[in-house]
C-alpha cells in the first residue's frame, strides 16, 4: 500500500458526552415505547373480540343458569372494580413524584417513593385477583367469560411485570444507591405505569359499563 492510497481516519472525542440520556434520547425509552405500542395493539384485538361477542349474544351479558345462585341479570358488580380504578388513579401521584425524583437522582425521595409505589402495585394485584369474581362467570363458562377474563388477566399481567421491576429497583436502590442507568430505569418504568393506568381508564368502561348499556 502506497502513501497515496492511505486515507487517515479522524477520531472523535466523545468523553464529554453523558453516558445516559432520558426520554426520546435513550434507546431504552424507544424500546419501551415500541413494546407498549405492541401491547396496545393486543388490547385493541381483545376489545374487538369483546364487541364481537356482545353483538352475537342476546341477552348480553348472558344469564348464568348453570350453577347457583342463578343470575338472570348477570351484569358485573361495580364495587371492587371502582375501588381498584380509584386506587390506580391515586397511584399516579407517587408515580409522577418518583419519575421526577429519578430525573433529579434524588436518592432520599426515591427511597421513600419506591416502597410506596410497590405497596400500591401489590394492593392493585390483590384487588384484581378478587375482582374476577365481579364478572360472575369463569373463563371457560362462555365466550363472554373468556373475553372479559382475558382482558382483566392481560392487564393484571402488566401489573405483575411492573411489580417485579419495582422489587428489583427497590432492592438495588437500598443496597447500591442510584446511578444514571437505574435513574433511567425509574423514568422508563414510570412511562410503563402511565400506560397501565391509561389502558385501564379505557378498558374499565368497556368491561363494566358497556354490559349495562347494551
Amino acid at each position: 500500500m502506497t502513501s497515496e492510497n492511505f486515507v487517515p481516519k479522524t477520531s472523535l472525542d466523545v468523553s464529554d458526552l453523558p453516558s445516559t440520556e432520558f426520554d426520546h434520547r435513550s434507546p431504552l425509552w424507544w424500546g419501551n415505547l415500541i413494546g407498549l405500542m405492541i401491547e396496545t395493539a393486543m388490547f385493541g384485538i381483545m376489545i374487538a373480540v369483546f364487541f364481537t361477542v356482545a353483538m352475537n349474544l342476546r341477552p348480553f351479558p348472558p344469564p348464568r343458569v348453570d350453577r347457583f345462585p342463578v343470575l338472570l341479570d348477570s351484569e358485573p358488580n361495580l364495587t371492587l372494580p371502582i375501588i381498584g380504578l380509584l386506587v390506580l388513579l391515586i397511584s399516579l401521584v407517587p408515580g409522577i413524584l418518583l419519575d421526577l425524583a429519578g430525573r433529579r437522582r434524588d436518592v432520599k425521595s426515591i427511597k421513600i417513593l419506591l416502597p410506596v409505589t410497590l405497596s400500591i402495585n401489590l394492593a392493585l394485584i390483590l384487588i384484581r385477583y378478587y375482582e374476577f369474581d365481579s364478572l360472575h362467570f369463569k373463563w371457560n363458562d362462555n365466550a363472554y367469560g373468556s373475553a372479559t377474563w382475558m382482558i382483566l388477566g392481560l392487564h393484571m399481567f402488566h401489573l405483575i411485570v411492573l411489580f417485579c421491576e419495582d422489587v428489583y429497583l427497590t432492592v438495588w436502590t437500598f443496597v447500591r444507591g442510584i446511578d444514571e442507568k437505574h435513574a433511567l430505569d425509574l423514568t422508563v418504568a414510570a412511562v410503563y405505569w402511565y400506560w397501565i393506568v391509561g389502558m385501564w381508564v379505557l378498558l374499565f368502561p368497556i368491561v363494566y359499563l358497556v354490559p349495562r348499556m347494551l
